[in-house]
């Protein structure tokens, strides 16, 4: 009879767990928060394993202060930048976030099913602006030495700065990219400059572009670098030389005229000198005139 008992509380006592309410076993969670300074910051936070429940009250601390930071209980108090997303759900925003909302919390949320705490993170970043391209010397001659510069301030963590042309052709291994760093009064920041250097330069590689990475990867702006050319235009007229190819013409024009001229009076001239002479000379003369411009017809020719 005792061995019966026993049998029967075993069989009892495996079953008390797997009878449990099902509000024992819900959870909370919240995501790693990645902010970004003078935004809004969202902390995701939910239930699991839980379909209906109702918030009571929750308390933010940060670690290791022992005052909570901020507190809900039908309102808020605390610093009044933080508050819940949504009063039905656990998760948490911060509006206008700073560099000093980065570090790790302990979250406690109390419900009408019971309370749950969880550990969070916050990694607070700054978005790079001031995003400025530019070219030295400022005119660039195609085949020639140019050095491309692409800026960038205000960001936090340190980020990249990638080079593409206008195929998209990836350039940043040949850049030298500089990182400075700033901590005034907490306020960090990292300003970026790169340089893309080319001996030789192919101007139909333009436009060249930069893009302005954060610590992730991710974009946070570009700027388009628009080459001013200094390509060699001497094939062109200039002014000058049209204005003295006007100039020659003029004179060989001119002077064509006067020869012109002075062989028209060579002939009259000669002409009245033949009517002058005997008459059993003039036809000699005559015969030998005519015989002359017959054997040099271009002696009085001009061009």
């Amino acid at each position: 009879m005792s061995s019966v008992m026993v049998m029967v509380l075993v069989i009892i006592s495996l079953f008390i767990p797997a009878v449990r309410p099902s509000q024992d076993l819900w959870t909370l969670e919240c995501l790693p928060t990645v902010g970004i300074v003078a935004e809004t910051t969202v902390i995701n936070c939910n239930f699991k394993d839980i379909q209906e429940i109702k918030i009571v009250a929750v308390s933010l601390k940060k670690i290791p202060e022992n005052m909570p930071i901020f507190e809900y209980d039908g309102k808020n108090s605390g610093d009044p930048r933080f508050s819940l997303k949504n009063p039905l759900g656990p998760s948490l925003q911060i509006s206008e976030t700073t560099f000093s909302d980065e570090g790790e919390y302990l979250y406690r949320v109390v419900t009408d099913k019971g309370a749950k705490k969880v550990q969070l993170k916050i990694t607070i970043t700054a978005k790079y602006k001031n995003i400025f391209s530019s070219t030295w010397p400022k005119d660039v001659t195609h085949g020639g030495p140019v050095d491309l510069y692409c800026n960038a301030t205000d960001g936090y963590p340190a980020g990249f700065i990638h080079w593409f042309d206008r195929s998209e052709t990836n350039w940043t291994m040949n850049s030298d990219l500089t990182k400075t760093t700033k901590d005034t009064n907490g306020l960090k920041s990292v300003a970026l400059s790169s340089k893309l250097t080319f001996k030789s330069i192919n101007l139909d590689l333009a436009p060249f572009r930069c893009i302005v990475l954060n610590s992730k990867y991710m974009q946070d702006g570009e700027s388009t670098l628009q080459i001013t050319s200094a390509r060699d235009d001497s094939y062109k007229e200039s002014p000058i030389t049209s204005n003295t190819t006007h100039i020659v013409a003029g004179v060989m024009v001119i002077g064509s005229l006067i020869v012109g001229l002075l062989c028209a009076l060579l002939i009259f001239r000669k002409k009245k000198v033949q009517h002058g002479r005997r008459p059993s000379a003039h036809p000699i003369l005559s015969h030998e005139f005519e015989k002359t411009a017959q054997d040099d017809p271009e002696s009085c020719n001009t061009s």
